[in-house]
């Protein structure tokens, strides 16, 4: 006859391997936070800028070149005295062969400007050139005369009397002139010349044409050297 397991044994056989089971305890991971390499930086070249010029504003005054080629600029070494001339410059020509315009005359007419200081005192000088068609005279009659708006400036001649195509005269062009010349440009240039027998000869130069032509800026360019 076979013998009975008890029943308390059976229980503890099922207690141990309850516990056996249960002791297999699952061991909890521990989540570690990614540490994510730091990368290393590259080390940059420091590139200077180089700072660039402000660029002038265009509202900024420049002042002009001035064209001061001198035909003379010299010191006495006896007496102290400075004298500046300027160029012979075209001031006017007339190509016209109409008997009807200034007599028929051609040619040209040009300017010079000259300073003589000598101690404190300052006098300047406009000389005339002419080149013409015909035998003209410089006399004591002779003068340059200047229009510029509603202003006249009559500079008398006072050099000697001279004739021929090609003559030279001078006149002096006082400080008022000067400062009003300097400023204003010129709308009608008249020279006073005297023809064979003593007849008074008036040309007129003025911006018109091709045919009878004035520099009406002259006077404000070349004096701007004597500043």
């Amino acid at each position: 006859m076979k013998k009975l397991i008890p029943v308390s044994i059976i229980f503890l056989c099922f207690a141990l391997i309850s516990v056996q089971s249960t002791g297999q305890a699952k061991t909890p991971v521990t989540t570690q936070k990614k540490v994510q390499p730091k990368s290393t930086a590259t080390p940059q070249k420091k590139v200077q800028t180089k700072t660039q010029p402000a660029p002038q504003s265009k509202g900024q005054n420049i002042k002009e070149a001035i064209p001061c080629k001198w035909q003379k600029n010299e010191v006495d070494p006896f007496n102290g005295t400075s004298v500046k001339t300027t160029n012979w410059e075209v001031v006017g020509f007339i190509a016209s062969v109409n008997t009807a315009v200034n007599n028929g005359l051609t040619g040209d007419y040009k300017f010079s400007i000259s300073e003589n200081i000598q101690n404190k005192d300052t006098s300047c000088m406009l000389w005339i050139k002419t080149s013409t068609s015909q035998n003209l005279i410089f006399n004591k009659e002779s003068k340059i005369l200047i229009k510029s708006g509603e202003k006249v400036l009559t500079i008398n001649l006072i050099g000697a009397t001279v004739s021929g195509r090609s003559i030279t005269s001078n006149g002096i062009l006082d400080k008022d002139a000067r400062k009003y010349l300097k400023k204003h440009p010129i709308d009608l240039l008249r020279i006073q010349l005297t023809g064979d027998g003593n007849a008074t000869i008036n040309v007129d130069l003025k911006n018109v044409d091709t045919y009878a032509k004035l520099e009406s800026n002259y006077f404000i360019r070349t004096l701007r050297c004597f500043e």
